[in-house]
């Protein structure tokens, strides 16, 4: 029976955002929060919003939260718990926040939503109070690149993911996940008015001859992705549309990118999940330039090109630091600024594979000109005053392929 329909009308806009469960459970949240004060004497208990409606918040924020806990408790005599709190509906990863919730405190729903809002506004339980926002949380510490993973599956778990594997003769030691932004997802999940970055956005046709370059070395290749506009065809056997096939499921989301020999990314929120287990990442026609190189472990670098409209030189690396364009985060900002950008070729996109799947084996071998230019490239990173760690900027933990600074020389001038 819908309880909802049978209320009086102007009840029911009410029911729809859980007023009266709110209400019920109010004396509880109360009690729980009483609780953690009774026992502040012995530890000090804090509350953290899971920003859990999309995987890469979900992921990269509570990785760092834990690890700065972990780092806080080796540093402090008195214990710092963290309670998590998840109030969304939505959640983007059931799989993923249930390995944060394995070992944790937390709190769902209705009783997370009231935790939260009385830490907040009374002062009791003020001590309490959320350590997350909304946005993106910076790991300026490099905790997540210095730090082993957090999370860990169970023995019942690795034999599901490995049967998985099994059934598609894919070696676990050697099968890649390819993820290809579109603007499929925000599209499906929040409507067209959110989607101002599809700058950052790739056609997965464009993917099809490096995906099979890498299968003909040896790699299953899973396309990735919850949502997509188009599907990867590919009459290769080791190419696998996960994405589209029906095979996709939450805990797969997460086991692949956990297990993956490297992840290939255009830079989007799934990407954290292979981040958070330290899997090698490669950043591959992505924008901004210099986008979730904070939160990572070292990544390798190979983003669009950018040049002015009407001219066929790309900008340099120190012209788009200069001019604040690596690290606009909007379509409009680009046009505004009068800057074309250029998709990789297929020709790109396979050379740019092949060196990452050789670094990931230790077979890459830069030549003396690379490696001149990796010298040039480091010295402007780790000295060019906008890139260091300030308040508003932070050190970047990334490389660039070494065949995209042979391809674009003009990019350290």
């Amino acid at each position: 029976m819908n309880l909802k329909s049978k209320l009086p009308p102007r009840f029911q806009k009410y029911a729809s955002f859980g007023v009266f469960p709110k209400i019920l459970l109010a004396p509880v949240a109360f009690l729980i929060l009483t609780a953690f004060l009774l026992a502040k004497p012995f530890v000090q208990i804090r509350l953290y919003r899971m920003v859990d409606s999309r995987i890469g918040h979900l992921a990269s924020n509570t990785e760092v939260v834990r690890l700065k806990t972990h780092y806080r408790n080796f540093q402090n005599k008195k214990k710092e718990v963290i309670v998590y709190c998840s109030e969304s509906r939505n959640c983007s990863n059931n799989a993923l926040r249930k390995l944060f919730f394995r070992d944790s405190l937390h709190l769902r729903g209705h009783i997370a939503w009231l935790a939260l809002r009385i830490a907040s506004s009374v002062r009791f339980f003020n001590s309490f109070a959320t350590i997350a926002n909304r946005n993106l949380i910076i790991d300026r510490e490099g905790l997540i690149s210095s730090n082993l993973p957090q999370l860990t599956f169970t023995s019942k778990e690795l034999k599901r993911g490995n049967n998985f594997l099994d059934q598609l003769k894919a070696d676990p030691q050697k099968f890649v996940c390819l993820h290809v932004r579109d603007s499929a997802y925000l599209t499906q999940m929040f409507g067209q008015q959110i989607h101002k970055q599809d700058y950052r956005d790739s056609k997965i046709s464009t993917y099809v001859e490096s995906a099979e370059a890498l299968a003909e070395m040896g790699y299953t290749v899973f396309r990735m992705g919850a949502f997509v506009q188009e599907p990867l065809v590919s009459k290769h056997p080791r190419v696998i549309d996960y994405a589209t096939n029906g095979m996709r499921t939450e805990f797969l989301d997460v086991f692949l990118g956990a297990h993956c020999a490297f992840c290939i990314s255009t830079g989007s929120g799934w990407d954290s999940v292979p981040i958070i287990f330290r899997r090698p990442t490669f950043y591959l026609n992505n924008l901004p330039i210099f986008a979730s190189t904070v939160n990572t472990v070292p990544i390798t670098l190979y983003p669009k090109s950018l040049g002015y409209e009407g001219l066929s030189i790309s900008l340099s690396l120190t012209e788009l630091i200069q001019k604040n364009i690596a690290t606009l985060f909007n379509s409009a900002a680009y046009a505004d600024a009068g800057v074309e950008i250029r998709d990789l070729s297929s020709e790109e996109l396979v050379e740019a594979v092949t060196e990452m799947a050789q670094r990931v084996e230790g077979t890459f071998v830069e030549t003396p000109e690379q490696k001149e230019m990796q010298a040039k490239l480091k010295h402007i990173l780790s000295t060019h005053p906008k890139l260091q760690p300030t308040p508003n900027y932070y050190p970047i933990r990334a490389e660039f392929a070494s065949c995209f600074l042979s391809r674009y020389p003009n990019f350290l001038d």
